[in-house]
């Protein structure tokens, strides 16, 4: 509108001026050239300059033209005559089209004035924020219309030039701009631009000077203190440097650097400030520990966040823009890990939370500037000084927290006994519980309230009040409790109790508590803990102690127990005659081959669940093992009823099943038996039941079979077998044999392996592989566990007493099967063997196999070190054959690795086997494990096996296994053979000065145990 007003009254002065000197033709012509030229811009009004005002904003009060061309025609400003002029103005490069900002200044006083023309090659506010205006020069020239051509200042930070108006004098100014954007034009007297330059600098001094200490104490405290928060951090306040430095222009000082390539190093600043923002949320929240998938992505941003310093280089408006927005999905990731490790719990997220929080708000406030909605050097200023507070804050948590230490009270000496004792209970985890009964008053420590829930001093009542937080059915029995310690004044309460937490529904979450208290007759006084784990712990124990580990469906042994209880009421004719279903999915093997465990396991939960639908909840549905299931039925025993039952499982397990885009139609043989009265046992029952799947099985797939007494006299051989395994268990007729273990190093006996031996009255001896699945079968694998542990026990016993060793002791190796292992009771019972035969620890060594233990490996953690806490040692036998996995290896408390004895017999043989040994004896020492190699033949056997680093050998090279007579024999000889060594020792030794007695009883060396003789069995 400016602009229009303006050629208004230009034509109307062009009118005028030709109605009395031309032609109205020509003055018509005048008219239409003065309003069509091409790049004439008409007069501006002039803006005054007061001697005393300090600066003018140029920029709002200029006229802007673009899209002239190189060249523009404006009308000057009138002057105080009113004189109107025109002036042309060429732009510094012919061919271009520069944009213009036309200003006119008019000084209206008698004295000459100085002002100085500033544009900023950078300002932070309204610079944008994905293709930022970052450095770049603002104004090529600036033309007067009078006088002489502005002298151009030197600056750094900006674009000056020097004009002098003249008194009365009335210039405009035609500023050719450099850049597309319109900068901040600002007249400014000279004296008070210095004196604010000088206070910026004051300003800006003050901050590098923060920011440079503490960059400069966070590196060097890295020193004492070796943890990573302090890099991290301290390359937060060294990129805030280097940013300010180049903001304030300190950088261009420092290091020989033009000014036009400032916007270079701000876009790299940019994005190393963010950069290690990121790596600062990585470090101290510990990322680090998460799972790998995480780490990785971590790692892959702040790979991309320090390489937008080497974009900077090329692009350094894509490179600050990018920097620039990837503030804002750091604060929003930050944020949420930070919740989510505070609501956690985590102390490290708590403690970033302040500083965080104020990151936010100075994020909020620079998106606001950036886009514009907020300007002016105080904002800006304040933007800054807020960034440098934000440094300290993280400065300041980091050291805070690497260097707490608790609390507490500071001890100028040592600490005292009870002080000791307070601070144990502290860290046990227990709290403190007090009954005055007296006053009838119960107090407990604050600790436990919160834990539940309460406010401060709610549990701090009567017992009556008391009794209210705990569960109803614990009351009356606590409260007989603190009644019988009254009327006995005195005594030891040992109980368990639970307690309602406020935080949970009306039915309550139940919290269980343990309390042991020495009681006096006024005052009980004694310890509380939190037992919740511990209980879930054994609840979760004991389900899966009797459930299957992949169905959740209960196991062999859950269900004998269950059958024999109905056996039991059937016969005192209290239930229906209970009925059982066995089921055995034909050619199962074939699926796990073709499609692999996972898809097996997959198929079985499917099985299970199908099977499930068709029971009443008061029958049974167990997995036996493997690809076998079990129904006991005992809701219905109408025979009509159960055959159609097994009908409908039949079809059931018939349906098919999409797998791989193929459907698979899996069949089961069925055995079906109906209690007679003839079954004595559970396990009577169910082998019936078995008898009956196997006659289905022979008959083909897909068939149900029903039990009949004619089918027990088919099974010719492994009937009579197991009840013949069962009497010479019963009598004691089974012998354990031993074979010697050898430390190769040395040549000397190191141990035995116990090895179960049956010399069966018909087919003559039969070694462990002929019964010992039998034995598993039936269930006598346990008794059979027992015996060896207990006969190998009580034999290792006597050989210390023949063989007594200081250091290393003979040991005995004794087999574990899955049975006993995750039998329930089996910790207990070796815990009690080994007490009772006083044997040296380490002398008991189980071996357990590899499939056994990855069939639960949880469990089987967990049970191995407490076999291992108790003075057992433990051998990983048959390693290289089974699963062999390493993930696994490490973390079962293994002292031995049993290496198969196919390692070693193909051990000469050119190949892979060589290398896999060697590779296998070098992982064990890694892990801090001795190796045991079975299968030593021969000579050559044991020397390439103690070339490699092999501890110990087994095998026929150094003898057979042998009865126990035969072991005591062979110690007593090596005890007879040590100790005429001594003799012979002693009598060679010199004499000692009369007058002095030296006694020095040295451990005589072990004899060898040589190779194998054909007179003694290979055993010397």
């Amino acid at each position: 509108m400016a602009e229009t007003n303006v050629s208004a009254n230009a034509e109307a002065g062009a009118w005028q001026q030709c109605r009395g000197r031309l032609p109205a033709f020509a003055c018509a012509l005048l008219l239409a050239l003065t309003v069509l030229a091409p790049g004439l811009a008409r007069a501006i009004e002039a803006i005054p300059v007061d001697p005393d005002q300090p600066k003018i904003d140029i920029t709002a009060k200029g006229e802007l033209y673009e899209g002239r061309g190189d060249r523009l025609q404006i009308e000057t400003a009138p002057g105080p005559d009113g004189y109107i002029g025109r002036m042309a103005v060429q732009a510094s490069t012919p061919g271009t089209n520069p944009g213009w900002l036309v200003f006119a200044l008019s000084n209206p006083t008698d004295e000459r004035i100085v002002r100085w023309l500033v544009a900023p090659r950078y300002t932070l506010a309204n610079s944008g924020v994905l293709r930022p205006e970052l450095d770049a020069p603002r104004i090529a020239a600036v033309t007067p219309s009078l006088g002489f051509r502005p002298e151009p200042l030197k600056s750094d930070r900006g674009d000056m030039f020097r004009l002098n108006l003249e008194p009365g004098q009335t210039v405009t100014f035609a500023a050719e701009l450099s850049s597309l954007k319109v900068p901040r034009l600002t007249l400014w007297d000279p004296h008070f631009y210095q004196a604010k330059q000088q206070d910026r600098m004051l300003f800006n001094g003050v901050l590098l000077g923060i920011t440079g200490l503490l960059a400069i104490f966070l590196t060097a405290i890295f020193a004492a203190n070796h943890r990573a928060i302090f890099p991290a951090t301290a390359l937060i306040a060294w990129a805030a440097l280097i940013y300010f430095c180049v903001d304030f222009g300190f950088w261009n000082k420092l290091f020989p650097v033009g000014p036009d390539r400032t916007a270079v190093y701000r876009a790299a600043a940019e994005a190393g400030l963010a950069a290690s923002l990121v790596l600062f949320l990585y470090t101290f929240l510990r990322i680090g520990l998460w799972h790998v998938w995480i780490r990785t992505m971590f790692w892959g941003w702040i790979a991309a966040q320090f390489a937008l310093i080497v974009v900077a280089i090329i692009d350094p408006q894509t490179a600050s823009g990018l920097a620039r927005a990837s503030t804002i999905l750091i604060a929003g990731i930050g944020t949420g890990l930070i919740a989510y490790f505070a609501l956690r719990g985590q102390d490290r997220a708590m403690s970033l939370i302040p500083s965080w929080m104020l990151l936010i708000v100075w994020l909020f406030g620079a998106s606001m500037i950036v886009l514009g909605k907020l300007s002016g050097e105080v904002v800006v200023s304040g933007l800054v000084a807020g960034l440098v507070l934000i440094i300290v804050l993280l400065g300041f948590t980091v050291t805070q927290f690497a260097f707490r230490t608790g609390g507490g009270a500071v001890s100028l000496g040592p600490p005292s006994l009870v002080q000791m004792k307070s601070l144990a209970v502290d860290g046990s985890g227990t709290h403190v519980f007090q009954w005055h009964a007296g006053r009838d008053l119960v107090t407990v420590s604050n600790d436990v309230e919160m834990e539940l829930g309460l406010d401060p001093g709610s549990l701090n009542v009567t017992v009556e009040e008391f009794l209210q937080h705990m569960h109803a059915s614990d009351r009356e029995r606590f409260r007989l409790m603190l009644w019988s310690l009254q009327e006995k004044q005195g005594g030891e309460l040992r109980t368990d109790f639970r307690m309602r937490r406020t935080t949970a529904p009306i039915s309550g979450t139940i919290r269980p508590r343990r309390a042991q208290r020495e009681c006096a007759s006024a005052r009980c006084v004694g310890l509380m803990r939190d037992v919740t784990s511990l209980k879930r712990s054994h609840e979760r124990l004991m389900h899966d102690a009797v459930h299957d580990s992949l169905t959740g469906l209960p196991n062999r042994e859950l269900f004998m127990d269950r059958l024999q209880g109905a056996i039991t009421r059937a016969a005192e004719g209290q239930s229906h005659r209970p009925t059982v279903i066995f089921i055995d999915i034909d050619r199962f093997k074939n699926v796990n081959k073709s499609f692999g465990l996972v898809i097996g396991d997959s198929m079985l939960l499917t099985l299970g669940r199908r099977l499930g639908r068709h029971l009443n909840p008061q029958d049974t549905l167990a997995r036996l093992g493997g690809d076998q299931f079990a129904i006991l039925l005992i809701s219905d025993s109408d025979p009509h009823h159960v055959a159609t039952l097994a009908e409908r499982v039949r079809r059931a397990l018939r349906t098919p099943m999409k797998i791989s885009a193929k459907e698979i139609i899996l069949t089961a043989s069925i055995g079906i038996v109906v209690h007679d009265g003839s079954q004595v046992s559970a396990q009577d029952m169910l082998r019936d039941g078995e008898i009956a799947m196997l006659r289905a099985k022979r008959g083909g797939a897909d068939r149900i079979e029903i039990f009949n007494p004619a089918m027990r006299g088919e099974d010719e051989s492994r009937l009579p077998l197991e009840s013949e395994l069962r009497m010479a268990l019963d009598r004691q007729q089974l012998q354990v044999f031993y074979q010697p273990i050898t430390r190769l190093a040395s040549n000397q006996l190191a141990g035995f392996e116990a090895l179960l031996r049956w010399d069966h009255p018909t087919r003559g001896r039969l070694a462990a592989e002929d019964f010992i699945p039998l034995a598993e079968e039936s269930g006598l694998i346990v008794d059979l566990g027992s015996y060896v542990l207990g006969q190998a026990l009580e034999e290792a016993a006597s050989w210390h007493k023949v063989l007594p060793r200081d250091r290393d002791p003979l040991f005995v190796s004794v087999n574990v099967s899955s049975r006993q292992l995750f039998r329930q009771d089996m910790v207990q019972e070796i815990r009690l063997m080994l007490a009772r035969e006083s044997v040296p620890k380490g002398t008991l060594k189980l071996e357990i196999t590899e499939s056994l233990v990855m069939e639960n490996p949880e469990r089987a953690v967990e049970i191995l070190t407490w076999l291992k806490t108790f003075g057992a040692s433990l051998a990983l036998d048959d390693f290289g054959t089974g699963y062999s996995s390493l993930s696994y290896l490490h973390r079962f408390p293994f002292d031995t690795i049993k290496v198969d004895r196919s390692l070693v017999r193909d051990s000469s043989l050119n190949g892979q086997t060589p290398l896999i040994l060697r590779s296998v004896i070098a992982l064990a020492h890694e892990l801090g494990k001795e190796v045991v190699a079975e299968g030593v033949e021969t000579q050559a056997d044991a020397s390439y096996l103690r070339s490699i680093g092999c501890e110990f050998g087994q095998g026929y090279y150094y003898g057979e296994p042998m009865a126990a007579k035969d072991v005591a024999a062979l110690l007593a000889a090596l005890a007879s053979h040590r100790k005429r060594k001594q003799r012979e020792r002693a009598r060679d030794e010199p004499a000692t000065p009369s007058g002095l007695e030296v006694q020095a009883p040295t451990q005589p060396a072990l004899p060898e145990l040589p190779g194998p003789s054909a007179a003694t069995s290979g055993v010397t």
